[in-house]
């Protein structure tokens, strides 16, 4: 619901609350689990603000070690503090970045809440906070994928998050996100189709690119098992990937206006 809220998909958001309707629920209860909700994430952006700190992924894992089906386990905030300061140790061990080659910081072996991500920013933020970045999260779980997307959103960083297996190099969905479409009086996330994710797989991850029809978003699988199906192979000969503009707009600082599909 949280990252429907912040792409403005209306269905998306309905969707969770009709599976209550489904099991019975009358509409005052529905209404009050909607309340519930956006206090929760009004709550969570004051947490963020206030503390610097994951508060998402925090709140995950101290609910999930209680369910015999937790099976995550995220980079101690400490942790991934001081892998941020270790691969970026001063502003000598940044390259020279420009709008058209911006610097790709990412965490793709399983980003979970994108902990480290956000701490990699945050860092560069620190030494050269006009250095223009794009941010790359991957992982298989929908929830760490949709967990690192409110994550993306909640500390001002722009990039693609990415849902699926890394090791395969397919995505069955990846979401686009940056505060700057804000200023436009657009949504902070938006989901790619499935053309765009395979330019950003690429792109940035070297695929072989595929030209098929543009269509619409794959849906999320809803059960664990789906989740382990491979998917059908791609029909088609694959071809080079084309040139991307990835150009960053040099009117903006850091983060700010890019977006390689606009």
């Amino acid at each position: 619901m949280s990252v429907a809220s912040f792409s403005g998909d209306e269905d998306a958001y309905q969707k969770p609350l009709d599976r209550y309707r489904n099991d019975g629920r009358d509409e005052e209860t529905i209404r009050a689990l909607a309340t519930l909700h956006a206090n929760a994430l009004g709550g969570l952006v004051l947490a963020v603000e206030e503390t610097q700190e994951d508060v998402l992924g925090g709140v995950y894992e101290h609910y999930g070690l209680t369910s015999e089906h937790f099976a995550q386990y995220f980079t101690p905030g400490a942790v991934s503090r001081a892998m941020a300061q270790m691969n970026l140790p001063d502003a000598n061990s940044i390259r020279e970045a420009t709008p058209e080659e911006p610097l790709v910081i990412g965490d793709v072996s399983g980003c979970g809440s994108g902990r480290l991500i956000v701490d990699s920013a945050r860092r560069l933020r620190d030494l050269a906070p006009e250095a223009p970045a794009v941010y790359l999260g991957y992982d298989k779980d929908p929830l760490c994928a949709k967990m690192a997307v409110l994550n993306f959103v909640l500390n001002d960083m722009t990039g693609y998050v990415l849902l699926g297996d890394a090791l395969k190099l397919d995505a069955h969905r990846v979401w686009f996100i940056s505060t700057a479409q804000l200023i436009g009086g657009d949504h902070p996330v938006r989901e790619l189709d499935t053309s765009e994710g395979d330019r950003v797989l690429a792109r940035f991850f070297g695929a072989p690119h595929v030209d098929n029809d543009a269509g619409a978003s794959q849906e999320e699988p809803d059960t664990e098992s789906e989740l382990d199906v491979d998917p059908e192979p791609t029909p088609g000969e694959p071809t080079p990937a084309p040139n991307l503009d990835v150009t960053l707009d040099p009117s903006e600082t850091s983060q700010a206006g890019f977006d390689e599909f606009a």
